[in-house]
């Protein structure tokens, strides 16, 4: 695994760095697949995640149990340096399977997307093992009101694993 693969540089917070996601955005409204993003709507909030140790995790959005689109983590290349981009794209119905269900919340697309920019800004640097999709679905659930829904990250677990280890070894050293 090259570092190109395992890290990536803060968003740059510039409207031209942004030109490519509402790009994307105009692209889904476009498609219908973005519900009015003026209007105040319920929204169910879920979390899909790939399978296994260190997979991508998206928080996925829908209005309508129809039209379901993902607010991630994603990376653009500037001057050939990654850094971390907001990503939005749909997902087909067939994957709500899959899915867990996170809650409810009341808000614009407007307000999402500006909290997903606002949370992205914030982030810092990505790094696989411990700053990554997980921890960013994780600030973005609580900057939307759903800090319940934070989940532990594979950093987390691997920090718990470690912890316990060295427990148990302190316990066996002592007998």
């Amino acid at each position: 695994m090259s570092s190109s693969e395992i890290f990536a540089e803060p968003m740059i917070d510039t409207k031209e760095y942004l030109q490519k996601y509402k790009e994307q955005l105009i692209e889904l409204k476009n498609k219908r697949l973005l519900p009015q993003l003026d209007l105040k709507l319920g929204y169910k909030v879920y979390s899909f995640r790939g399978s296994g140790f260190g997979a991508h995790k998206s928080i996925v959005l829908t209005t309508d149990d129809e039209h379901f689109v993902t607010v991630e983590l994603g990376f653009i290349k500037v001057n050939g340096i990654k850094h971390i981009y907001p990503v939005t794209r749909s997902i087909d119905k067939s994957a709500k399977a899959k899915m867990e269900y996170l809650g409810e919340i009341e808000a614009t697309g407007q307000e999402l997307i500006g909290k997903a920019i606002a949370v992205m800004k914030k982030f810092g640097s990505y790094f696989k093992l411990c700053n990554n999709c997980q921890d960013f679905c994780n600030m973005y659930a609580e900057a939307i009101g759903l800090k319940h829904a934070q989940t532990l990250t594979d950093g987390d677990k691997a920090a718990l694993a470690g912890l316990l280890a060295v427990i148990l070894a302190f316990l066996f050293a002592m007998r």
